[in-house]
């Protein structure tokens, strides 16, 4: 019997978001106000506190446009 051959193809590769995007695509934070301090700072966290901040995001809605200073300040 022929035995049936698998091809071995390698996995694509996804880009890494970096938590900043993460988080600016779910309207938690906008990045033109962080400082390169602050966004290093966000990039420590880990996937489990970024989700955790994203899930807060969605239970509280979202900021009114124009309104930053009423987005939640994660660093004090």
């Amino acid at each position: 019997m022929a035995s049936k051959s698998k091809s071995k193809s390698k996995p694509k590769s996804k880009k890494k978001v970096s938590n900043v995007e993460r988080l600016e695509s779910a309207g938690v934070l906008v990045s033109e106000q962080f400082t390169d301090g602050d966004k290093k700072t966000v990039e420590k966290l880990s996937a489990t506190e970024v989700g955790a901040l994203i899930k807060l995001r969605k239970k509280r809605g979202s900021a009114p446009e124009g309104k930053h200073h009423l987005r939640p300040n994660i660093f004090v």
